[in-house]
C-alpha cells in the first residue's frame, strides 16, 4: 500500500483519547490507531446486520414440531 501524506484536525480531547487507545493497543503509529478503530466498528456493525442468526441455515419442512412426521 503506497503511503500518502494528509492532515486531519481533530480536538485536542480526540486526540488526547486516540493517543490513550493507541498506548492500550500497544500500536506504534495513530495511523495504526485510527485503522484498528476502523476494523472494530465495521466488526460490530456486521454483528449487528447478522446478529446471532449469522450462519443459521433456513427451517425446513422436517424442523416444523407440530407436524405429525
Amino acid at each position: 500500500m503506497a503511503l500518502a501524506e494528509t492532515s486531519v484536525r481533530v480536538s485536542r480531547a480526540t486526540l488526547s483519547e486516540l493517543v490513550r487507545f493507541q498506548s492500550a493497543i500497544r500500536v506504534k503509529t495513530l495511523d495504526e490507531a485510527i485503522r484498528s478503530l476502523l476494523i472494530l466498528r465495521r466488526k460490530e456493525l456486521v454483528a449487528q446486520i447478522y446478529g446471532s442468526a449469522r450462519g443459521v441455515r433456513s427451517f425446513r419442512e422436517s424442523d416444523r414440531l407440530d407436524t405429525d412426521r
